[in-house]
């Protein structure tokens, strides 16, 4: 086992992310100039906030001008099947937990997301999936597409069967942060102060997205520096 130096219950809770799922539709003939590699296309990305719900932005919506059959999967042909929408759940109300396996640092720790446990996570996810399905098969698309390939008219239309090519293509943003929140000593979940210091130790902090409360409705990347920034600056300050 691990030696427990001071409990502090919110080590590894909290884990919040964007997960994301992708619609992908099959492009015509012309379309695959792409192939080469000589164009690649915009990405556009647009933020809504889902209706009947009480977080503002809280869902996101970008398309991708190549993309494979199975998000993640870029080997071979298969990394130009056609044009993809990913839905990204960019507020969640759900959280995960991250749990050490070992003392080593170099073992992979143990992630469990928990992606769409809340009930009205997945409810506002299918209406993204559905919302992208109805623009993709619009007429603005007709022009480079032959056809959906996934979600299939199916799955679209029943919600359980939609619920389950969530829950099976659901993946990660790589925004992965609360982990070690930052919050009052009084509150059991929170690791960190407002300055990065752990509670309970002397000269130990965090200076990265484990320290946010919940995950920005952005990517993380500018606010993971600025609270590198920010901390260095508590640092030279003797906070």
């Amino acid at each position: 086992g691990i030696e427990v130096l001071h409990h502090l219950p919110g080590v590894g809770q909290n884990l919040r992310d964007h997960p994301q799922v992708r619609l992908t539709w099959e492009v015509k003939d012309d379309y695959e100039h792409l192939k080469d590699g000589s164009k690649r296309g915009a990405t556009v990305a647009i933020r809504y906030t889902a209706e009947g719900s009480e977080l503002h932005n809280d869902m996101m919506v970008h398309h991708t001008a190549t993309v494979p059959e199975r998000f993640y999967m870029t080997d071979g042909e298969d990394m130009y099947k056609g044009v993809g929408m990913s839905a990204c759940l960019y507020l969640q109300i759900g959280s995960g937990e991250l749990l050490l396996r070992s003392s080593d640092p170099q073992v992979q720790p143990h992630l469990n997301y928990n992606y769409f446990k809340e009930e009205e996570d997945l409810r506002r996810m299918r209406e993204c999936v559905r919302l992208c399905a109805e623009v993709g098969d619009g007429t603005s698309y007709e022009e480079i597409v032959t056809r959906r390939i996934q979600p299939t008219e199916q799955e679209l239309k029943d919600n359980d069967l939609l619920d389950l090519w969530i829950l099976k293509n659901a993946t990660t943003s790589h925004h992965i942060s609360g982990t070690c929140k930052m919050g009052l000593e009084s509150d059991p979940m929170a690791v960190v102060d407002q300055y990065g210091n752990v509670h309970g130790f002397e000269n130990l902090r965090l200076a990265d997205a484990s320290i946010m409360h919940d995950c920005v409705r952005a990517n993380t990347n500018v606010p993971t520096m600025m609270i590198g920034e920010k901390i260095a600056e508590f640092i030279k300050q003797g906070k």
